[in-house]
């Protein structure tokens, strides 16, 4: 069993986990105070990770301006995120949002020049294909709610799409470490300035416990990352990131059995074929 595949169904086990956390949670106790304490404690892991390895690249002004500067668009992709888990059903707002891979590629086509493979126009195709299917038609008793967040889930997939094809393209000169923590870093700022400034209506209190699970969310989420780049450090990138891409199927699962949500079977067609999409698409 190769390195790459080991951490990068670790990564898909955390960011799994804490697809599901944040769910609990933003129900509970409102996405913003979740998304907030979930950040916090993501950027903290990633300070302390920082500081071990005390290896950071240098940066220029320009480069670290430019990296502060998608600390908007990741506030954006993660409140849009964590509001969509909080209305809609998780088995599928969550791989709608996680097929962002084929908005990176087509960025990297449109903006950079780069030219597809065959596997990863096919990725494309299959993602932006099923997505559509994916979307269509929520079940649940909450159904307006559960549209809202699935439509919201769509929006989310290009934010996040574009958010990470901000952080690949400074992460080939800077690494993969500083680029993440710094943009990171930005998007906490300006959460906690929005938190000072309008503080966000209560929907219901989190607890000692809910903070805790925060801090575990944010926890799985940056070691998420970790283990994902570092599998594509040591590993083949192609398994590494074939073995992430099915990060969905525990929120799939969580959904249907634990949550008991009722999935059109469109959707459930539309999901598999999303996954199916980010599989290939990795590979290429």
């Amino acid at each position: 069993m190769s390195d790459g595949f080991v951490l990068g169904s670790l990564a898909a086990l955390a960011w799994g986990l804490a697809d599901v956390s944040v769910t609990y949670l933003s129900r509970r106790g409102g996405f913003f105070t979740t998304l907030l304490y979930t950040q916090t404690a993501g950027v903290a892991l990633l300070v302390v990770v920082a500081l071990a390895l005390d290896d950071l690249p240098g940066a220029s002004g320009a480069e670290l301006l430019a990296l502060a500067a998608l600390g908007p668009v990741a506030v954006a992709a993660y409140a849009g995120f964590y509001r969509a888990l909080e209305l809609g059903p998780i088995a599928i707002v969550s791989p709608i949002a996680s097929s962002n891979g084929a908005i990176v590629v087509l960025l990297a086509v449109l903006v950079l020049g780069e030219s597809l493979t065959a596997l990863q126009a096919l990725g494309c195709v299959l993602v932006l294909g099923f997505i559509g299917l994916a979307a269509l038609e929520p079940g649940g008793g909450r159904a307006e709610e559960g549209a809202n967040g699935i439509r919201l889930a769509l929006v989310t997939a290009l934010s996040f799409g574009i958010y990470l094809f901000g952080l690949a393209t400074i992460s080939e000169e800077l690494g993969w470490l500083l680029p993440i923590l710094v943009a990171r870093t930005a998007a906490v700022a300006i959460l906690a300035a929005v938190a000072a400034a309008w503080p966000p209506p209560r929907r219901g209190s989190l607890g000692r416990l809910g903070v805790l699970g925060c801090i575990g969310a944010g926890a799985l989420d940056a070691a998420g990352y970790l283990a994902f780049n570092r599998g594509g450090e040591i590993g083949e990138v192609a398994i590494t990131s074939a073995a992430a891409a099915a990060y969905p199927v525990i929120p799939i699962l969580v959904g249907l059995l634990a949550l008991r949500e009722r999935i059109a079977w469109r959707q459930l067609v539309g999901v598999a074929g999303v996954l199916c999409g980010m599989v290939v698409l990795s590979l290429g």
